[in-house]
């Protein structure tokens, strides 16, 4: 008997909010023009976009030997699965441009997996973006347990604080520049954000009449201040710019995608319900596609596209992965992050 999965009691607004949140995050990933403004505004704020999203919709648990045996069926193992899809494409990738590797040059990526995405002398990246998995199974962790103490709201409001200020000192200094922990500590504070913001319910879960008017001037706001404040050379204005720019861009796409709550539509769910699954493969599609462009033009540099470029290749390739996501939704939920 074949299995499909049930949804029932979906925010579409929501939906809408991860459709755009998974669409940026594949925009960002294309090689573009260096400094263009679409990618540097979009990248700013993608990331946090998507963790404040996964914190709205993270609910209130207890750390106990079912939450762990929830976060392994929902997040470790499409971890897992997506790195080791990823696996044969990265061999065959480093195969043609390292023609001469060592042996053990193809197992620093294995051990890159359980160590989570970082890299050293003995073990790098394998399926990069999956950072991403890694670091929601360690703030999910991080708010049971605090959930279960007595003063865990102040151990969370003390990490988001610390997460913040490593993070902007880090980026102003650039001491470190491994994706793993940067990005822990990049968006750490925008999952619990968003956690509350549900909690308190500081954002509503349903859609009024003036929240796309709203959202079109925080995302103006936000972009205003991407031009305006320049000055970089201060740290805590560096911060301020950039916790400005995200928070305005975050509750501005919000509000536009409230003003969206009527318009349903089966594909925004769809793919709003197999983003993890765009998330664990468009980098293959990126890849290929830029080997193939690039041989065909008898490109010998890495290839760049323009903005509006880019823009279509999210388009086809959230095309290309729509009927996987289909056939995961049907068959193989737990590729998509479901018991």
């Amino acid at each position: 008997m074949q299995r499909t999965m049930n949804i029932p009691n979906r925010l579409n607004w929501i939906d809408w909010a991860k459709v755009f949140a998974i669409s940026c995050v594949v925009f960002g990933h294309i090689p573009q023009v260096p400094g263009s403004f679409p990618q540097t505004f979009i990248v700013t704020f993608h990331m946090p976009l998507f963790f404040f999203i996964s914190g709205y919709l993270t609910k209130k648990e207890y750390i106990c030997t079912d939450t762990i045996k929830k976060y392994w069926h929902t997040l470790i193992i499409p971890y897992l699965c997506y790195n080791l899809l990823f696996y044969p494409y990265w061999v065959l990738r480093h195969y043609i441009e390292t023609p001469n590797a060592e042996l053990f040059d193809y197992v620093k990526p294995i051990i890159g997996v359980f160590m989570l995405q970082a890299n050293s002398e003995l073990y790098e990246t394998l399926n990069g973006v999956t950072w991403f998995i890694a670091s929601l199974f360690g703030y999910k962790l991080i708010l049971s347990i605090c959930n279960r103490v007595k003063y865990g709201f102040v151990v969370i409001i003390l990490l988001i604080l610390i997460a913040t200020i490593l993070y902007v000192h880090n980026q102003f200094h650039l001491y470190i520049t491994d994706l793993t922990p940067v990005g822990f500590i990049k968006c750490l504070p925008f999952y619990f954000l968003g956690y509350y913001s549900k909690q308190y319910k500081l954002i509503s879960t349903t859609a009024k009449t003036n929240d796309g008017l709203v959202g079109i001037l925080c995302m103006c706001v936000s972009i205003f201040i991407f031009f305006i404040v320049k000055d970089k050379s201060n740290m805590i204005i560096y911060g301020l710019r950039y916790w400005l720019i995200s928070l305005f861009a975050i509750y501005g796409t919000l509000g536009i995608c409230k003003s969206l709550d009527r318009v349903r539509l089966k594909i925004i769910e769809n793919v709003s319900v197999g983003t993890i699954v765009i998330m664990g493969v468009h980098f293959i599609l990126i890849g290929v596609t830029n080997y193939f462009i690039e041989k065909l033009l008898s490109i010998d540099s890495k290839i760049i596209y323009p903005w509006y470029v880019a823009l279509i290749l999210v388009f086809f390739f959230e095309t290309l992965i729509y009927p996987i996501i289909i056939l995961f939704k049907h068959k193989y939920t737990f590729m998509l992050g479901k018991r």
